[in-house]
């Protein structure tokens, strides 16, 4: 199993301090964070962040898009939605200039819907985007997201939905992440799992998930995988039977993995990741 740790998984911290605690802990790959991107570079360059990924030995796997702050790839329309490719673009080409392959793009807040038949412009908006993916060769994970008010909910929040507008999108460079804690808040099952089309899923979000009834769970409530109630071997096994051979990243927005040094936050994911990786079906 292919292992990486997000820098989700360390948020608070610049990129000079968690990429080098990702390694010294033994991690070999990375899924960074856009946002800790842009800021290191615009006082440095992208070409001394592509020497540091080397010289720590982490394969850049991925990387986490823009959270953003209205309608985007779903939901904006016009000339809202002609600045959203401007950044949409500059991201890609980012990842492109780095050697990342893809990017996760979150489901748009339901909040920020103006039609009830937004999904026609919803696919029109992908099907634009996906034009700029082939042109950089960075292809799209379109994320779900289950989560409560005030955050979500969102436009597309189970892994049902979101399989139904990249089908009908139909484009090799547009196909879906999936977030462990996101199909268990959304009701998602193994079952559903055992019938996705591997080559659609773009990238697996590893997390567990603590005890609370479902939709009362945050996203402060991701645990290390086997801390908590989501079958979560049960997920990796349908995956992996359904033929994902991709990245698993471990992404958790947990506050008490923040507050800890990042090389201990990344030595227990690693560990966790690891038997993630090696338990057995019965466990």
């Amino acid at each position: 199993m292919k292992i990486s740790m997000s820098q989700i998984t360390t948020m608070p911290l610049p990129l000079v301090e968690d990429l080098p605690a990702f390694s010294r802990a033994g991690f070999a790959a990375t899924e960074l964070q856009i946002d800790k991107v842009n800021r290191f570079v615009a006082t440095s360059s992208v070409e001394a962040l592509i020497d540091m990924l080397a010289t720590l030995k982490l394969k850049p796997t991925g990387a986490i898009g823009l959270a953003p702050s209205g309608p985007a790839l779903l939901l904006a329309r016009g000339s809202v939605f002609d600045e959203y490719l401007v950044s949409l673009r500059q991201q890609l080409e980012l990842c492109r200039r780095i050697g990342i392959d893809q990017i996760g793009i979150g489901a748009d807040a339901s909040k920020w819907k103006q039609e009830d038949n937004w999904r026609t412009g919803a696919v029109s908006n992908i099907l634009r985007a996906a034009r700029i993916a082939d042109d950089t060769g960075v292809r799209i994970g379109l994320e779900f997201m289950s989560l409560g008010a005030p955050i979500g909910p969102f436009i597309l929040d189970t892994l049902a939905e979101t399989r139904e507008i990249v089908a009908e999108v139909d484009r090799d460079s547009v196909g879906y992440n999936i977030d462990l804690f996101h199909h268990y808040r959304s009701n998602g099952t193994v079952d559903e799992l055992k019938t996705v089309r591997a080559v659609d899923v773009v990238g697996v979000h590893v997390t567990d998930v603590g005890p609370g009834d479902k939709p009362t769970l945050g996203d402060g409530d991701r645990v290390l995988p086997g801390k908590g109630v989501a079958p979560v071997i049960g997920y990796r096994d349908a995956l992996i039977g359904a033929g994902y051979d991709g990245y698993w990243t471990l992404e958790l927005l947990n506050e008490s993995l923040w507050k800890l040094d990042p090389e201990e936050t990344a030595r227990l994911g690693l560990a966790s990741m690891r038997a993630f990786a090696a338990a057995s079906a019965q466990n």
